[in-house]
């Protein structure tokens, strides 16, 4: 038989001896902890703030500023330039916007489900619209001439407020020709013309709406300069010295579209990538990419799809001015 053994091995025994073992490997942790944390090197409060605003920054990619003046270039049911309105990434006094169509009718009948809705939207919040706009043909479609210059057509139109204003910022969203070739090389011709005679128009149209303004301005200050934005906060210093601004362009990233070759385009044409991010759709919930010849979405969800957003300037050939930083003129994205 058996020796006894003394005492009782009760649930109360187990209970403690469990907590002990408990509150030991708790001790060992906090133990551990602290030596780790005295090993990690401590990060500054700026630079932590920094870091969380690179983020940020690297979140939301919007490529004008709110206070700047924008042309869109191309607008289908002008849900595009609702959504920049929106989520306030714009003023609305600052926004003009054009359609290639001829009409508020023949837009109706194109995007019936949602273009009625977006225009009052625009319209309501003072938004410039012109339609029988050719991104390939822009002082011809404006109608500019000597006889009626930018100023007097702003005022024409009901907004005086844009006649002193330059343009800083002309965007195209995902040009297309609209013509369905099926034939690779000759869909890829039509596109690479479209985008190089964009470019070139753009170029243009800073020519003569910019310099116009400039040349007046300085003629009245005698040259000398007003605050930083310039007269009116037409920002003035966001523009080269002969008046050239951001020429911005968003397309689809994988073939065909790489094919364009748009940054070849855009050199050709005396411009430089000044930066270039991903298209974040997130950024603009209300905007539905649709085909330039109905309201179907395309075959692939556009939000599915990977796109890039390049922000082109004039590229000017001299040695003092600042260098860029560097990754600045490439597809990386910014940081």
């Amino acid at each position: 038989m058996g020796r006894k053994l003394k005492g009782k091995i009760g649930s109360k025994n187990l209970k403690s001896s469990l907590l002990r073992h408990q509150h030991k490997e708790q001790l060992l942790k906090k133990n551990k902890n602290k030596i780790e944390n005295k090993q990690k090197p401590k990060i500054p409060t700026k630079v932590k703030q920094n870091q969380q605003l690179q983020k940020e920054n690297e979140e939301k990619y919007i490529p004008f500023g709110k206070e700047e003046t924008l042309l869109l270039i191309g607008e289908g049911d002008f849900s595009y330039a609702r959504s920049i309105i929106e989520q306030e990434y714009i003023l609305p006094k600052n926004l003009i916007v054009t359609s290639y169509d001829a009409s508020i009718q023949e837009l109706k009948l194109k995007y019936p489900h949602s273009f009625e809705e977006n225009y009052k939207f625009l319209i309501e919040n003072g938004v410039l619209i012109f339609f029988r706009i050719d991104a390939t043909n822009l002082i011809k479609s404006f109608k500019i001439s000597k006889k009626m210059p930018w100023k007097k057509i702003m005022m024409n139109y009901g907004h005086p407020e844009l006649s002193n204003k330059v343009v800083q910022n002309i965007m195209f969203n995902f040009p297309h020709t609209g013509k369905g070739v099926k034939d690779m090389d000759r869909n890829i011709r039509d596109h690479q013309e479209l985008i190089y005679k964009y470019f070139s128009n753009c170029k243009d149209l800073f020519s003569n709406i910019n310099s116009t303004i400039i040349n007046s301005r300085n003629s009245y200050t005698q040259g000398y300069s007003l605050d930083s934005n310039g007269s009116n906060g037409s920002g003035y210093d966001k523009l080269t010295e002969e008046g050239f601004g951001k020429i911005i362009l968003s397309v689809f990233t994988g073939e065909p579209y790489d094919l364009w070759q748009v940054r070849t385009l855009a050199k050709d044409n005396g411009l430089k990538v000044e930066r270039s991010n991903k298209f974040q759709w997130e950024n603009y919930p209300e905007y539905h990419h649709r085909r330039t010849n109905s309201e179907q979405d395309t075959t692939k969800r556009a939000e599915e799809r990977e796109a890039r957003i390049y922000v082109f300037e004039k590229f000017v050939k001299n040695k003092n001015l600042r260098k860029s930083k560097k990754g600045k003129d490439s597809d990386s994205d910014d940081e």
